[in-house]
């Protein structure tokens, strides 16, 4: 495809802006392909066709990130965790904000009428999760949210874990729908002039969104990494146990940053 010949992934490596233009105008071209082409599901078409344009350039990325763990088992270069593993890392979040700039700008810019219709699974799911935390902090029961937070985010990690398992990239779907509800969220404060309200929900998101998505990046990179090293590498090498091995660190990760994320959002 033209976007990947022109954002490969080893000059992506070497210039990881580059994944911050590539992944926002991959969602504006997929937001505009799905309004045309499938108008009343456009905005679960949308991550979808962003995961699937995506998917060869990321799977590179994890392969490379592999090629890594497997050199240092082998002792040919010495490397820490996070000097393999870093760098996807920031890639992801290049890749997230990318993601919700572009849906950010649409939902502000664009007419009322097509933001209602493109992004009217978002909307549905932003009413579900409003009408769920005043439901909870108008019982004042904060272990009972803290619970809540906690266990639905693990199953978005899971999710992330697992879809990158079996499809490599399956991860980018979950970070594509966060990312799109996120962005429309906040959109819909300055659509209706709402500044102040707009400025208090992006500074209230900001300690506890940070650290949850990190726990996705990290999952999602713990299930593409473990998916290639299975391809790649014969069972019960050393090279693979090493790919295991980071795969569980990455995990352990995660679920640290779900618990730490919880506590922000509603101790904090």
């Amino acid at each position: 495809m033209v976007l990947e010949s022109l954002f490969p992934a080893k000059k992506i490596i070497s210039k990881p802006t580059d994944m911050f233009v590539m992944s926002f105008i991959i969602s504006i071209v997929s937001v505009f392909s799905a309004y045309f082409i499938f108008p009343s599901e456009a905005g679960i078409i949308a991550p979808l066709l962003i995961t699937a344009t995506m998917t060869p350039v990321v799977y590179r990325i994890f392969s490379i990130e592999e090629e890594l763990v497997r050199e240092e088992a082998e002792n040919k270069i010495k490397l820490g965790f996070f000097d393999r593993h870093g760098e996807t890392i920031w890639l992801f979040s290049l890749f997230f904000l990318g993601v919700l700039a572009s849906f950010f700008l649409l939902s502000v810019l664009m007419p009322a009428d097509f933001v209602s219709s493109v992004f009217s699974q978002q909307v549905s799911e932003i009413n579900r999760i409003r009408g769920l935390s005043g439901e909870i902090s108008g019982n004042a029961l904060s272990d009972k949210f803290f619970n809540i937070i906690t266990i639905n985010n693990l199953k978005v990690m899971g999710f992330s874990f697992l879809l990158s398992f079996l499809f490599a990239t399956g991860a980018l779907f979950i970070l594509s729908w966060n990312a799109s509800i996120l962005a429309i969220y906040l959109a819909s404060f300055l659509r209706q002039g709402e500044f102040a309200a707009f400025i208090n929900s992006a500074l209230g998101i900001i300690p506890h969104a940070p650290v949850e998505m990190l726990a996705y990046f990290l999952a999602g990179i713990a299930g593409g990494v473990l998916s290639a090293g299975m391809i790649r590498e014969k069972l019960g090498t050393k090279e693979f146990n090493g790919v295991v091995k980071d795969s569980l660190m990455l995990l352990g990760l995660g679920i640290v940053s779900i618990f730490a994320g919880a506590y922000l959002e509603v101790y904090l």
